[in-house]
């Protein structure tokens, strides 16, 4: 499974639980999604995190790579700075995933463990 395929399984999984999908439209590499309950939300689908365009309220899908992490971590002030951006770091071979919303975490985290807090998240995935 690729990660665009990937993507389009895990918005329709969450939509099995909460059954509030409106509307789904797959173009090259993102997918728009548009909610009951909360509006739209892009899903962008990269598989390397700093080549990744987001708009507001966007959802990045991006793999989960030691690149990727360390792009995160250097990038971290720039994530934060938007309120409705998730990232999802995922290995869509095995089906595992972790994300988080820098701005929330951001907002309640201890700052001086903010790198050993995200390499934790991401070991507990393997690398695809």
């Amino acid at each position: 499974m690729n990660l665009k395929e990937w993507t389009e399984a895990y918005i329709d999984y969450l939509n099995s639980y909460k059954k509030n999908l409106k509307s789904k439209i797959i173009k090259d590499n993102s997918i728009e999604c548009e909610y009951f309950d909360k509006g739209k939300i892009h899903y962008i689908i990269c598989e390397e995190l700093d080549i990744c365009n987001y708009v507001t309220n966007s959802v990045i899908v991006c793999l989960n790579t030691k690149q990727n992490l360390k792009f995160l971590i250097e990038r971290w002030k720039n994530f934060t700075k938007h309120e409705k951006l998730k990232i999802v770091f995922t290995n869509p071979k095995l089906n595992r995933q972790w994300s988080i919303i820098p701005y929330i975490h951001q907002k309640y985290n201890d700052k001086k463990n903010l790198k050993n807090g995200l390499k934790s998240l991401f070991i507990s995935i393997p690398e695809p």
